[in-house]
């Protein structure tokens, strides 16, 4: 791990190819036949700036991140968690003053204590393969890391949010639409999660 100094730098992108590889070899955990586009990531990162503290969950590719990155997000204030290696070893090259972990969302609650009073926890996991366990795990984790006021903020490829209403009645939560990103492939609908 390594602070950021300079993110108006821009950073390398990651190849789309790897996107569509890791794809074909494992659908359900990537979840999209196309990684994120530039409209939605700024979308996902709409009043974020500069000393917000941000987790991102899944960070793929690296485009939510970018997003992240250029609202102004720089250094240990930007944590991202992926398993993929592939993914791991891209987003540390492309991101090099981020904290870019190796876990698991369901077990956001075992990272480092440096990774809480967050701002929003962002993510692009494919949700709607996940079973309602796994939703409650990673809510659970996200709303012990954020900070009162904090939010999560999820996009989903269909018109209503990937967690339901027992869940997020469970943990005292709320969800609400906020966007659409037309221009990306497929389009994607933005929700925004947080205590009720």
């Amino acid at each position: 791990m390594s602070l950021m100094t300079d993110i108006s730098q821009q950073p390398k992108k990651s190849s789309p190819l790897k996107f569509v590889w890791q794809f074909v070899r494992n659908p359900k955990n990537v979840g999209a036949i196309a990684p994120s586009g530039a409209v939605l990531s700024r979308k996902m990162a709409a009043g974020l700036g500069p000393g917000s503290r941000v987790l991102e969950l899944g960070g793929g590719t690296g485009t939510l991140t970018r997003g992240i990155a250029a609202a102004g997000v720089e250094g240990d204030n930007l944590t991202v968690i992926e398993m993929n290696p592939d993914f791991i070893r891209s987003l540390t090259q492309q991101f090099p003053g981020a904290r870019v972990v190796d876990h698991s969302a369901f077990e956001i609650e075992t990272l480092p204590d440096a990774v809480s009073d967050l701002d929003t926890v962002v993510s692009g996991l494919p949700l709607v393969n996940m079973s309602r366990d796994n939703h409650r795990a990673i809510m659970r984790g996200a709303f012990t890391r954020l900070k009162p006021g904090g939010c999560y903020r999820q996009f989903t490829y269909r018109p209503r949010c990937p967690i339901g209403e027992d869940v997020l009645e469970e943990f005292g939560l709320k969800a609400t639409y906020e966007t659409m990103a037309l221009r990306n492939i497929p389009p994607a609908f933005v929700y925004r999660i947080e205590r009720a």
